[in-house]
């Protein structure tokens, strides 16, 4: 190993997808051999940063700089998050990679506001889903060999095979993402009970998951989501629209009747569902394919992110 060090940009003090994927490679690039440290922000201005790390990342074993001179030491290799681009001027003397996690967010909080200072300053490009491969390449207009996959994994909780318990009639939902087109759908099928996943810890979450039938989303799907595939670990079918990352079967590959395109369409909605509720040990087999990508993603992310570090190399 050389004397570069990796430093992996994080906002402090919020447990999401996006910071939990961050801990996971500083801690496989430590895994590696490499030297691999936190770098938490608080907002867009330069200030203390010498914060602990989230209680839920603990697990992972990570250090965090104390300070923004430790990051610009003419050595240091940058992660940037889509969340964090404000940052990318700001940090210097040292080489730039930019982490698409969530593609939808970064508009929606920038209106591509600062394409042309990611074109001139990002270095490597890494892509979480196929949707943000196609958008960092074809929108943003990046070169295929300086964009590179470094995808995520489920935590092993979701992962855990228990023996098969008696499935109800429940259908989990996450009431952050497409609420109100689900609305009407609820409204429709009384005959199932609705779960919202919200306020739960992760024990709960499993325990849902595995005496549930079905987990649907409906909404915008900015990257790979978390929730569907842990639903599918556990065993639950799962029902998506076709916006963002689910639109793409390498992201999401599940049978396309699973796929809705029109939201609206409420009674094909209702009759996959009650079709998943009376058939649904046959249902849950469409889903196998779903199962192994997940449970390679563990593998898969160990050697995308030993790619990613040789290139630096």
């Amino acid at each position: 190993m050389n004397d570069i060090k990796f430093y992996n940009i994080c906002p402090a003090g919020i447990e999401s997808g996006g910071p939990e994927l961050a801990h996971q490679m500083c801690n496989t690039l430590l895994r590696l051999g490499y030297k691999a440290q936190m770098y938490y922000i608080e907002s867009n201005m330069i200030g203390p940063s010498d914060v602990s790390a989230s209680a839920r990342y603990l697990k992972y074993n990570t250090e965090h700089a104390k300070s923004i001179s430790e990051v610009e030491d003419g050595s240091s290799i940058v992660i940037f998050n889509e969340a964090a681009t404000d940052w990318i001027p700001i940090i210097n003397n040292c080489r730039k990679v930019l982490w698409w996690m969530s593609v939808d967010n970064y508009i929606i909080n920038t209106q591509e506001r600062d394409l042309d200072i990611i074109r001139n300053q990002i270095e490597l490009h890494l892509v979480q889903s196929a949707y943000a491969y196609h958008y960092v390449t074809e929108r943003v207009g990046i070169s295929k060999d300086k964009v590179m996959y470094v995808s995520d994994y489920i935590g092993d909780i979701y992962r855990i095979k228990l023996p098969e318990i008696q499935r109800q009639n429940i259908v989990l939902y996450n009431p952050k993402k497409g609420l109100e087109v689900l609305r009407p759908i609820i409204e429709k099928t009384s005959w199932v009970k609705w779960v919202p996943l919200i306020g739960l810890s992760e024990e709960d979450m499993t325990a849902y998951m595995h005496i549930s039938k079905i987990y649907i989303d409906f909404g915008n799907h900015p990257g790979k989501d978390r929730i569907p595939r842990e639903a599918a670990m556990c065993g639950c079918c799962v029902i998506t629209n076709k916006r963002g990352s689910a639109a793409y079967y390498e992201d999401v590959p599940i049978p396309d009747r699973y796929k809705f395109e029109a939201e609206n369409d409420i009674d094909n909605i209702q009759e996959c569902i009650r079709h998943i509720c009376d058939n649904f040990y046959d249902a849950q087999c469409d889903y196998d394919e779903y199962r192994r990508s997940i449970s390679r993603e563990k593998e898969n992310f160990y050697e995308d992110v030993k790619k990613f570090a040789e290139f630096f190399v």
